[in-house]
């Protein structure tokens, strides 16, 4: 019998791997940089600089998005409890603890294209997966929905 019925990291999706980013910034770069030259030589320099400036906030823009996109969710189903963990990118860190087997899922529809994967148990309830797609949310779901029929009916046997 296992004491680990579902252990899952939920990560957001980046379509841009960090070695492909350095590619983009070199290759704007260059292109910027060559433009720039172009306009400085016709007497316009400033533009030089603007387009200097352009590609210090593609490069600002890009790092926020990554250090937004260090969240992540850590899901566990242990015999006695379902445990959820959230860490931000500073690293702080929420905990919920919750009693698997009056535990439900749900993806709600706040909105035309917008739905919430919830947990709910007994009073609790917690919001998962926020940084996902809905393809992703309806896998996650799907994931988590099997762990608690494992866990319910190894609890009746």
């Amino acid at each position: 019998m296992t004491n680990n019925f579902l252990d899952i990291t939920v990560l957001p999706y980046r379509s841009l791997s960090k070695k492909n980013f350095r590619n983009l910034m070199i290759i704007v770069s260059i292109i910027f940089f060559s433009i720039g030259v172009f306009f400085w030589s016709l007497g316009a320099w400033p533009v030089f600089g603007f387009l200097g400036l352009d590609v210090l906030l593609l490069y600002l823009a890009f790092k926020i998005n990554y250090k937004k996109g260090e969240i992540f969710e850590n899901l566990k189903l242990f015999k006695s409890n379902l445990v959820i963990t959230r860490v931000f990118p500073s690293g702080k860190a929420q905990k919920w603890s919750l009693e698997p087997y009056w535990t439900k899922v749900d993806l709600l529809n706040t909105s035309p294209n917008e739905y919430k994967l919830v947990l709910k148990s007994k009073e609790k309830v917690v919001l998962l997966g926020a940084f996902l797609n809905l393809n992703d949310k309806k896998k996650l779901m799907k994931r988590i929905n099997e762990a608690l029929l494992m866990y319910k009916t190894t609890a009746k046997a």
